[in-house]
């Protein structure tokens, strides 16, 4: 079952688009009751943390089952506190931060992960044109687009053309 916490609906229509079981607005919902209700109280086994935000680091103890793994993607968690991290360690989890080439390398030494990711979109298999909300062509908009268009409602990812 894969669960989705979003706050932007665009983002959350997007999630379900790709087969989520369940799509919840963390503005409205409360996220650990949501969890309870469908792991029938025992918490997710897997949980990946993309947002760099305090206020969701500081819920995980809340989501997570004993044992849990925990995918800390997003970085920053900033205005949290690291005695939040005491309610994480009770819960015994497996910690996994992706920063650069985790998973190894290849024996030409490019990151294992890295060319399995681009090997899986180059086949197909994985349809990331959907994912592209903002396409730039000038090197001069990327600044832009860092400072103001990622913070608008629509913008799920952006590319640089050449």
């Amino acid at each position: 079952m894969l669960l989705v916490s979003e706050p932007n609906e665009a983002k959350r229509k997007l999630a379900d688009s790709f087969c989520a079981d369940e799509v919840f607005d963390p503005n409205t919902d409360d996220l650990a009751e949501k969890v309870k209700e469908f792991t029938d109280g025992k918490g997710v086994e897997y949980l990946i943390e993309a947002s760099g935000a305090g206020k969701v680091f500081a819920s995980i103890p809340g989501l997570i089952r004993k044992q849990a793994t925990v995918l800390l993607y997003g970085h920053g968690h900033a205005g949290t506190d690291l005695s939040v991290l005491n309610n994480v360690m009770f819960r015994e989890p497996t910690l996994v931060t992706p920063v650069g080439a985790s998973g190894g390398f290849e024996r030409n030494g490019r990151p294992s992960v890295y060319v399995r990711a681009l090997s899986l979109i180059e086949e197909r298999r994985i349809d990331v044109a959907s994912l592209i909300t903002h396409r730039y062509t000038l090197l001069d908009d990327v600044q832009n687009a860092l400072e103001k268009d990622i913070h608008k409602p629509d913008y799920i990812k952006g590319v640089v053309l050449f």
